[in-house]
């Protein structure tokens, strides 16, 4: 921070310095991570939900910070401090001051979804003609934002800040800071609902903004979106996107599925540009660059160079092909809107369409709903499969209906992926950051065509021993329904079963008279009383917990998958069959498990 010393600092924010320290000492960046803290930095002591920063002051100094700011003076202090109430707002009037040191343009960007895209294709464009700086990471909430701005310094000519937030009144707090001199709206969408409540609450938190600009400020807005198209303002509006009658429009949009081509017309001007990603919200941000490079005065072959070189942030709509499938990985953040738009991308490719959803966070009360909503979009657009886990899969499977796959954990699922995912997939991962769907992200990247022989291994009697885990299961399920079992009783039911299994094979009965009406025989037979349902149940049950193996058969697994491909196939009941893998701890040896009830 340039021109920014320890005692100015306090100043700004009234806090009072503790320690000892040289008081003019300049300080440098923002941190709150005191593994970062470089010499002449401003560490500030958090209280968080796992950690307190406060714990880390004399860390910091030790690394050379040239001072620390927080709520409580630690024992021992080793260096010098400043103690405020409220480390969030003292950093707020700080940055706030440091910001009005420089008198350059600041373009605020935000929205419920693209704002990150926005900001990286905008920057990209504006920085062939400026030097630039702007948000890196996440830092774009009341605390990332004065950490942002500490780097601000004087070889920097415009800056292009994005702006999140979630509660009313938090971007005042935001704007106070950055004070924009131009405003940027990507989409008014479903995100944060469970604060800002729906679409106009939304609209009203984000344009809290507009009460900071200067009084000649621009305001580029997505003129697609219904509320930002109707939005009014006493700013220059400029509406950018896909519609013809926008300020700013896109032509004669093309893609390979790598790369998208298209004309940007404006006024008098149209421009060819590539830019080097797939998918709509890409021609959005194009747009809203070009109508930012626009009031610049930048000339056509900037803003080409600047949309062709644009790089979006990872795991934003990433897409990534090898000799086996392609995945979208879109696993950064998700909310109802842009999880539909990522689905619109999807279905262009040409192949299989499976979309693998994680939970849309924050989204109040009609959480479910919204999810519903989203699977059934997925069914509507064409998709094949859908693939979920968390707190509202099975609301997504719910919407989707037939082709939906739910899975208990996230573990779980990407435990699927080998046996569930084809030669020429198309996959689309997205869900919430606190769903942490980057690792079914990364297992997808692993799926992989193998050139190794196929094996085919059955399950039964061949790597797990029905005969001994079906006794058991037997005996259990009769002491727990009351009945004494004896060998009379047991060779019977052998017997009995056997029979049943043979009249489905000749197709006399469905496969629920074997399960039910082999018990009702025996029962029969032998005068016992007992429920024949129950009994089943129980049986499924206790079969469904118990795995034997045959001698050698785990070694056997074990060899054979370093040089061979492994399938396992079986026709015993789902229920069963995939209780007894999960107990067993073998599904990981097999690419694909058949099982016939499947």
């Amino acid at each position: 921070m340039e021109n920014m010393t320890v005692s100015r600092a306090a100043a700004l924010c009234s806090g009072k310095l503790f320690g000892q320290g040289n008081q003019e000492a300049m300080i440098g960046q923002i941190v709150v991570d005191s593994r970062a803290v470089q010499p002449g930095d401003l560490f500030a002591a958090f209280k968080g939900e796992y950690t307190d920063g406060h714990n880390y002051i004399n860390t910091a100094i030790a690394k050379g910070a040239a001072c620390c700011i927080g709520e409580r003076v630690p024992e021992n202090l080793n260096g010098m401090m400043i103690l405020v109430p409220d480390v969030l707002k003292a950093l707020e009037q700080i940055t706030a001051a440091y910001r009005q040191d420089f008198d350059i343009p600041v373009i605020g960007i935000t929205g419920s979804v693209g704002k990150t895209t926005a900001k990286e294709m905008i920057s990209s464009v504006l920085g062939q003609h400026y030097h630039v700086l702007k948000t890196e990471g996440n830092l774009n909430n009341r605390i990332g934002i004065p950490m942002m701005l500490s780097r601000l310094n004087s070889t920097h000519e415009l800056a292009v800040i994005e702006m999140g937030i979630s509660e009313f009144g938090e971007m005042r707090h935001l704007a106070e800071m950055v004070r924009p001199t131009m405003a940027v709206y990507t989409v008014i969408g479903h995100a944060h609902l469970e604060y800002l409540h729906d679409l106009d609450g939304v609209l009203r938190a984000k344009s809290e903004m507009l009460e900071y600009l200067p009084e000649k400020a621009v305001v580029l807005v997505n003129g697609d979106d219904e509320k930002l198209r109707s939005m009014t303002c006493s700013y220059r509006k400029i509406s950018c996107g896909l519609s013809a009658d926008l300020d700013v429009c896109v032509e004669n949009a093309r893609s390979d599925g790598i790369k998208t081509a298209c004309e940007l017309v404006f006024e008098d001007r149209r421009i060819s540009v590539e830019i080097p990603a797939f998918g709509q919200h890409y021609l959005t941000a194009a747009a809203l660059a070009a109508g930012a490079g626009m009031v610049f005065r930048l000339n056509d072959e900037e803003i080409q160079s600047g949309i062709a070189h644009f790089r979006n942030v990872e795991r934003r709509g990433d897409v990534l092909t090898n000799d086996y499938l392609t995945l979208i990985d879109d696993s950064y953040n998700a909310n109802p809107d842009s999880v539909r738009s990522s689905i619109d991308s999807l279905a262009q490719f040409s192949g299989r369409h499976v979309c693998i959803l994680g939970d849309m966070l924050e989204l109040g009360e009609g959480s479910a709903d919204l999810h519903r909503e989203v699977g059934r979009y997925a069914a509507e657009k064409g998709i094949e499969l859908l693939m979920s886990s968390g707190r509202y899969a099975r609301d997504f499977c719910n919407g989707f209906g037939s082709g939906a796959r739910y899975y208990e954990s996230r573990e779980k699922l990407i435990e699927a992926l080998p046996r569930i995912l084809h030669r020429g997939d198309i996959i689309l991962v997205k869900a919430s950051k606190g769903s942490h769907y980057e690792h079914v992200a990364a297992a997808v990247k692993k799926v992989r065509n193998d050139p190794r022989p196929v094996v085919l291994l059955d399950l039964d009697d061949t790597i797990l021993d029905f005969k001994k885990a079906e006794r058991i299961a037997l005996c259990r399920s009769l002491e727990e329904s009351g009945i004494q079992e004896n060998e009379e009783l047991l060779d019977r039911y052998s017997v009995v079963n056997l029979e049943h299994w043979e009249r489905l094979e000749r197709g006399e009965i469905l496969r629920d008279k074997v399960l039910i009406g082999r018990f009702e025989q025996l029962f029969r037979e032998f005068d016992i009383s007992a429920d024949p349902c129950t009994v089943q149940e129980r049986y499924e049950h206790n079969l469904s917990i118990g795995h034997y193996f045959v001698d050698g058969a785990q070694e056997m697994l074990e060899t054979l998958s370093r040089d061979y491909r492994l399938f396992l196939v079986s026709n015993g009941t789902a229920v069963v069959q995939e209780g007894r893998l999960q107990s067993a701890g073998i599904s990981h040896y097999f690419e694909k498990i058949f099982i016939s009830e499947l």
